[in-house]
């Protein structure tokens, strides 16, 4: 799994990145510091259609992913990452109302169909 940033914002991978802020090695937004891997981010450019929507994608995915992990509180702090979740579902519904829904979608941390198709129905029952 491989990471590349460059800052020049010249591919489309660059360019996601930029806007997630996923631009620094073992700094990135997932909650243990990982970054999203280059063949995560292709992947979701290539299933989205466009490099604005694989930014809704990343922004889903994150909330599915900080919602996951427990809150807590220490010296009268408390650190809640039910609100960082949020955060990721507010930017990603930003983006999406921006770019779109492309033939797929992120949520839960699992991929769903938006093509208005199911594959649960025989032709002959429509």
């Amino acid at each position: 799994m491989t990471f590349t940033y460059a800052g020049t914002l010249a591919t489309d991978l660059e360019w996601v990145r930029f806007h997630i802020q996923d631009v620094t090695v073992s700094a990135g937004p997932k909650p243990d510091g990982a970054n999203f891997t280059d063949e995560e981010l292709n992947g979701l450019i290539t299933a989205e259609g466009s490099k604005g929507r694989a930014v809704a994608a990343c922004f889903e995915a994150l909330s599915s992913i900080w919602r996951t992990r427990y809150n807590f509180s220490t010296e009268g702090q408390r650190f809640d990452r039910a609100s960082v979740a949020d955060g990721f579902a507010t930017l990603a519904a930003q983006w999406r109302a921006k770019y779109g829904s492309g033939g797929s979608r992120v949520s839960d941390g699992a991929v769903t169909r938006v093509d208005a198709y199911s594959d649960d129905i025989d032709s002959d029952e429509v």
